[in-house]
């Protein structure tokens, strides 16, 4: 997909007409309307709809946008940084642009304070401080990077055995933990009685990147427990205000609830259901070029000892009662 055509993209969405979109770029309106056609070709779906008053974007077409400013944006930020040296600029513009290449180590965004210290501890095991830098980004990005040689070695949430170009290994696991408003009854242990209570609330469901690579895990809670009514977010902090005001209800790694504060957010209880809701694997991938510099399982064996060193976190509220639910044996809805 050529920049040339997410630009003409955007140039439509912002002027709702290909004519003027066409001479902002300064081209053809017949060549506009090719990279158009070639752009919802190369997606499978159409990005506007069409009429003598002008385009618009159709339902597609609007999720798309969001991701192709984005994308147009991080390069032209990359841009900024490498591009000539102009003494007017930063002086850190000039040391992200010039410094030596470091190792690379990468961490899963989603994953808590204590595994981005784990990561740390175990590059300054082989490594000086000023030879490695560390980077927080969403796990299909780290995949991505570590594929492409771009990364020597990340951190993130799997879930479980999978297929990848480089070296994998399973350092932890971390429970999922149901995420609630206060005062959520949980009637009994059981499937059945989770199944009643996730009927009572919209599911809190995670838009891409967050948790996307691990969809079959979602895709069988939502299987399992009959889910039909959801809400779709994109970030955290909305999570916590929709079920800080009793409106929802979703699934999250425990590490993921806790790390924000080292508990629940205002309003939340995070309750443990052993055997209702399954773990999810945290693991290292080493890249090849990350063995050329010298990354080595000792990497990963070192994040594992700190990891479980450092516990991975009671996920249950201080008002859970000792059957691990979460809830007061004797509270109520409300």
């Amino acid at each position: 997909m050529q920049l040339e055509v997410i630009e003409s993209f955007l140039a439509v969405a912002r002027y709702r007409s290909i004519s003027r979109a066409a001479a902002s770029l300064y081209i053809t309106q017949p060549t506009m309307s090719q990279r158009l056609q070639r752009l919802e070709k190369s997606l499978g779906l159409a990005l506007f709809e069409r009429a003598w008053t002008g385009v618009r974007l159709t339902e597609q077409g609007a999720y798309f946008l969001p991701y192709a400013a984005q994308l147009m944006r991080d390069l032209s930020n990359a841009a900024t940084v490498l591009g000539t040296r102009d003494l007017r600029r930063p002086r850190s513009f000039a040391e992200v642009a010039d410094h030596p290449r470091e190792i690379m180590f990468g961490v899963d965004d989603w994953l808590s304070g204590k595994a981005v210290r784990a990561v740390l501890i175990g590059a300054l095991d082989a490594y000086r401080l000023d030879e490695f830098r560390i980077t927080n980004r969403p796990a299909s990005t780290l995949i991505d990077l570590l594929e492409l040689n771009q990364l020597d070695a990340g951190l993130f949430y799997s879930a479980g055995p999978e297929e990848h170009p480089f070296d994998t290994e399973t350092v932890g696991t971390e429970e999922l933990v149901l995420v609630h408003p206060r005062g959520t009854v949980l009637e009994e242990f059981s499937a059945r009685a989770l199944k009643e209570l996730l009927a009572r609330y919209r599911f809190v469901l995670f838009d891409n990147p967050v948790l996307a690579h691990r969809a079959h895990i979602t895709t069988a809670l939502i299987d399992a427990y009959e889910i039909s009514r959801f809400h779709v977010v994109d970030d955290y902090r909305t999570v916590e205000a929709l079920i800080g005001l009793g409106e929802c209800i979703t699934v999250l790694p425990a590490g993921v609830v806790l790390d924000r504060s080292g508990r629940p957010g205002a309003g939340l209880l995070a309750t443990r259901l052993p055997g209702l809701l399954p773990e999810i694997s945290v693991t290292v991938g080493i890249s090849e070029v990350g063995r050329e510099h010298g990354v080595t399982g000792a990497f990963a064996r070192s994040v594992a000892r700190t990891l479980s060193a450092d516990g991975s976190g009671d996920a249950r509220s201080p008002e859970g009662d000792r059957d691990g639910t979460g809830t007061e044996p004797d509270a109520r809805e409300g």
